[in-house]
């Protein structure tokens, strides 16, 4: 069985060599909620005092051999046609570790490591697409069918990017034979939908979003005016301009627009910028906006700002606290 999901996974490594000779996006494969839901591994998670189930991805890939074998067969492949792959579970077990250390940590007077949700979130994985695992395997006596579904998924947008389902035959022949038979029915849509993704990425920019809100304790709000090349402009206007400037071709969507509230969708930023060293690095949602809160702490506008980034893909700016 292991053997036949290494076998079918290996499949979709062709065609993959000519893509992009530009740094790809990081990658993780993981079980899919769907897989997770129907085969019990799943857990509780409280957030603010709200309960929520989510997959209990360490329990599938610990108790499941055959998904753990085709998610390890897949990165395989995709690390072999130089995609960077982030394990998930090295990752899992990177994080165990973490909140281990972190559990046990004391100071000398006995205070403990405090840690709020966000802050757990920000240290999780930072992959750009995940892979989303999904496979069934019907039988009715000697025969057998199988079901296979494959989708990646873009971690900044939580967006599509690429997504096919695969249905073999229902017929008494080896696992290896239906398992080929999805993954081909497939492949070819697959890896064109990763393939026009990558283009637009690299040409366009990545996809995320950046809200600025206003604290009631701050003294001024988006309609204050400042005086910029002796003209009057709204602070809206001005962080609109730094956005147009900022974004790769200028490509963004004003979504809302109020007194204390501006969200941008759609905003397209480079992969990569210039670190203060002058080093270029990967930047998520959190990064792209560092330099307008520095922009806004300065004067003429001397605010107090914060910013709470909400995943990879979404950053809160806040005015007027922290």
């Amino acid at each position: 069985m292991k053997k036949s999901l290494i076998m079918a996974a290996l499949l979709l490594a062709c065609s993959v060599s000519g893509w992009s000779q530009a740094k790809k996006p990081t990658i993780m494969v993981v079980p899919s909620e769907a897989f997770c839901t129907r085969n019990g591994f799943t857990q509780q998670v409280t957030t603010t005092g709200a309960v929520s189930v989510a997959p209990d991805y360490a329990r599938a890939m610990r108790e499941n051999s055959d998904i753990r074998t085709l998610v390890s067969a897949m990165g395989d492949f995709m690390a072999k046609n130089d995609f960077p792959i982030q394990s998930l579970e090295q990752e899992l077990k990177r994080l165990q570790t973490e909140d281990a250390e972190l559990a046990m940590m004391t100071g000398k007077s006995g205070g403990e490591i405090n840690e709020t949700p966000l802050e757990r979130l920000r240290r999780t994985a930072k992959a750009d697409i995940i892979l989303d695992l999904d496979y069934e395997i019907h039988r009715n006596g000697p025969r057998k069918q199988v079901s296979f579904n494959l989708q990646a998924i873009d971690a900044y947008s939580s967006k599509l990017i690429s997504g096919n389902t695969g249905l073999s035959s229902d017929a008494n022949v080896p696992m290896t034979t239906l398992l080929e038979e999805c993954v081909l029915s497939f492949k070819d849509n697959f890896l064109s939908g990763l393939q026009h993704y990558f283009d637009d990425l690299f040409a366009n920019g990545r996809e995320v979003s950046v809200t600025l809100l206003c604290y009631d304790n701050c003294p001024i709000d988006f309609e204050e005016e400042f005086e910029i090349n002796g003209e009057p402009y709204e602070l809206a206007e001005i962080i609109e301009a730094w956005m147009a400037d900022n974004t790769v071709e200028g490509r963004f969507t004003t979504a809302a627009k109020s007194a204390n509230r501006l969200r941008f969708n759609q905003v397209r930023i480079p992969l990569y910028a210039q670190n203060m060293n002058g080093r270029d690095v990967a930047i998520d949602a959190e990064a792209f906006a560092r330099p307008l809160i520095r922009m806004l702490k300065k004067k003429p506008y001397s605010l107090v700002v914060g910013s709470s980034p909400r995943g990879l893909g979404e950053v809160w700016i806040t005015i007027g606290d922290k």
